[in-house]
């Protein structure tokens, strides 16, 4: 109940603040339009109807949440100073003002420039303005005690339990506790005597497997007279696996998963995969003609390179590589297995002797990658992710916390490439990075590494 009310109260502002940056839009350009149209340098420049900038307007709705979520703006608490605030909120305007340059150009359209300079102020003023207004309704909610509800929280740990803190941080979540108690304390019939001289609406159990016994009969009681209970799960210790309460066949299931849940988050991830690969093929095929073409006329034997790889949770598949190395590399490999410079089961070599003269250029720019971008279209990988390694080499894996990196969709492209890529040489480093990536994932995480990929590959960041 409480993260629902959170979230619903997050999305409400998420809504708000997508509807103020269009207004924070329509602003600037009436600002432009209407009252710097005779500036001097400005007098009789026409900068349009409004319907050829109307474009941005959802383009701002979609980003806006994800730019100010980026941001951590809707984490605030009431005590954060106003100044941090107004930076945060000057930082996600001049971020989306980016992006509207950058839909610009590709739009090739001729615009004011000075309308999207002009909604920087205007968005920064509006978005401070209306977190500064839902802070002061917080703070008022919470002073005057108004449709608060009463809670009881119970543990079996000594000492602070943290949830008072929670709740004088986010008092939008609408809760006061009327008292925290240790469960030795705990009677039934005292219990109920506070539950009724205090009104309480809802018990809070943070108890250990071991207490469950001792509450049973509390919970039972309050289960007779309509009260809430909440029963923390904090007698299941995780590293980094979140727990969800699922129902299946009309079961309570406690679901624990150690990869993204965002559903919306993973509809646009797949989208922009299949939507930004067919536009790269489409757009690359003269280049994967000539990269074809050069191939077959300076090496024997086939233009690609297929292997099984493996894929998601270990699911094989066939990927797909411009060749780069001799027909016979693999039957050769375990020749140079003394010169293998990645720990693990992973096999890299430096000035491999298996590679021709053109597949080493094709590397040094990972232009032998590009045909993966039908594996992308066809579902089996991702623009971002762990690279797939090739199934023995997933097989030999030592660790069951290695196999992590395979709960996900694997890609082109991840942190690994964008780190320096082969000057990563102990496999752990490797995993480590693939596994912050999964436990950090968030599409404008994808959007990071992808823009961060396109420098380490035209500088060639650790090519070899």
């Amino acid at each position: 109940m409480l993260l629902t009310n959170a979230r619903h109260h997050r999305l409400f502002l998420q809504m708000a603040d997508a509807l103020l940056a269009g207004l924070a839009f329509v602003a600037a350009f009436s600002i432009r339009q209407y009252l710097l149209a005779d500036l001097p340098g400005l007098s009789g420049r026409q900068i349009g109807e409004f319907e050829a900038y109307s474009f941005f307007i959802p383009i701002l709705a979609l980003a806006t949440p994800l730019v100010l979520h980026r941001l951590e703006f809707y984490s605030l608490s009431v005590n954060q100073h106003r100044s941090h605030v107004l930076n945060l909120a000057l930082q996600g305007s001049l971020f989306l003002f980016l992006l509207m340059v950058v839909a610009q150009f590709f739009l090739k359209e001729q615009m004011s420039r000075l309308v999207f300079v002009l909604f920087v102020p205007c968005f920064t003023a509006l978005i401070f303005s209306r977190e500064m207004a839902a802070r002061a309704w917080r703070i008022h909610s919470a002073r005057s005690g108004l449709s608060l509800r009463s809670l009881v929280v119970v543990s079996d740990r000594p000492g602070a339990t943290g949830w008072q803190d929670q709740i004088t941080a986010h008092p939008e979540y609408g809760f006061r506790i009327a008292r925290e108690m240790q469960i030795e304390d705990l009677q039934l019939d005292p219990f109920l005597r506070l539950v009724h001289e205090e009104a309480v609406e809802l018990v809070v159990f943070d108890v250990r497997r071991g207490s469950f016994q001792r509450v049973a009969d509390v919970i039972k009681a309050c289960e007779e007279e309509g009260i809430e209970v909440w029963l923390t799960t904090g007698f299941i210790e995780t590293s980094v696996a979140r727990m969800n309460l699922e129902a299946f066949g009309g079961t309570p299931i406690l679901i624990f998963r150690s990869t993204p849940d965002s559903s919306w988050q993973l509809l646009a991830k797949a989208l922009l995969d299949r939507v930004a690969a067919a536009l790269a093929l489409l757009c690359a095929t003269p280049v994967l003609a000539a990269i074809a073409l050069a191939i077959r006329l300076t090496s024997p034997g086939p233009v690609f390179f297929t292997q099984d790889r493996s894929g998601l949770y270990g699911r094989p598949f066939r990927m797909f590589k411009f060749r780069s190395m001799a027909t016979n590399a693999e039957q050769t490999r375990q020749e140079l297995q003394q010169f293998n410079e990645m720990t693990g089961p992973v096999f890299k070599v430096t000035n491999d002797p298996r590679v021709t003269p053109v597949g080493r250029w094709l590397r040094a720019w990972s232009l032998d990658e590009l045909p993966q971008l039908w594996n992308v279209l066809r579902g089996e990988m991702s623009l971002v992710g762990p690279r797939p390694l090739p199934v023995y080499e997933t097989l030999a894996m030592s660790e069951n916390a290695q196999r992590r990196r395979l709960s996900v969709k694997p890609g082109i492209t991840c942190l690994w490439q964008v780190s320096g890529r082969n000057n990563v040489t102990d496999f752990k480093d490797w995993v480590r990075m693939d596994l912050e990536y999964i436990d950090r994932w968030s599409l404008w995480l994808d959007l990071e590494i992808l823009f961060k990929t396109v420098p380490a590959v035209l500088l060639r960041k650790g090519a070899k």
